[in-house]
């Protein structure tokens, strides 16, 4: 079944409303998203502010995690202490310490 434009904008939308804080990892975050959280150099969770979904995608506003040196392999999305993704990021070694910044977004096909 087809979903049609304004379908796939509702649930792109609706996804945006279960979570907008997230985690980044240094190896896996376990089943509770709680494990290999980086720390030190400044790290803290980062919110997104969510768009308007259009197209059937919604985007939100650019993260940046200060980080010290080292490699990153996940994020994880959170709506307060609750866990809603686990993302299998592109590996990231840092060295020097530096900033890590992605852009999360989510699209909805449609025909």
């Amino acid at each position: 079944m087809a979903t049609i434009l304004s379908t796939a904008n509702l649930m792109a939308t609706y996804w945006a409303t279960l979570g907008n804080t997230y985690s980044l990892h240094t190896g896996s975050p376990g089943a509770a998203g709680t494990a290999n959280e980086a720390s030190g150099g400044g790290y803290s969770r980062q919110s997104t502010t969510w768009g308007t979904a259009a197209g059937g995608v919604v985007t939100g506003s650019q993260l940046v995690f200060p980080v010290l040196n080292g490699n990153s392999t996940h994020a994880c999305r959170w709506n307060g202490t609750t866990l809603r993704d686990i993302i299998d990021i592109t590996d990231v070694v840092l060295s020097p310490a530096g900033e890590i910044k992605f852009t999360p977004s989510s699209a909805v096909p449609y025909v």
